[in-house]
């Protein structure tokens, strides 16, 4: 769906030429915000839910956002967790909280260790 080649061939001839970095940076960024852009028109969903790593950059993030509404999409991103491993962590303590084994003991006084289930 996206070709990669072409952008880091650009962005190695730039380096090439002697191009400022922060040039290079502005491309660089601006391109991946139009591949994101492609990726929602080809796959169609209005609402597009912008999550990762990446998305702490906040040039690409808001480059992205505007060109996603620009074209009439519905951008979602993280506005209170972080859009990283922090954020993954949150989830997973929410997923534990949220099963039925999290709130049952998994040891209880005087019991075999040898009866649980994962031993």
């Amino acid at each position: 769906m996206t070709d990669w080649e072409p952008m880091i061939h650009a962005l190695l001839q730039d380096f090439q030429e002697g191009v400022p970095v922060g040039v290079i940076a502005a491309r660089f960024h601006h391109t991946l915000a139009e591949m994101i852009l492609r990726v929602a028109r080809a796959v169609g969903e209005r609402k597009v839910v912008l999550t990762g790593g990446c998305f702490q950059n906040r040039y690409l993030l808001s480059r992205v956002i505007r060109r996603l509404r620009e074209e009439r999409f519905q951008p979602y991103w993280h506005q209170r967790i972080p859009p990283n491993d922090g954020g993954i962590a949150l989830g997973q303590i929410v997923a534990v909280m949220r099963s039925t084994t999290a709130v049952r003991p998994l040891v209880t006084r005087g019991a075999d260790p040898r009866s649980l289930p994962c031993a």
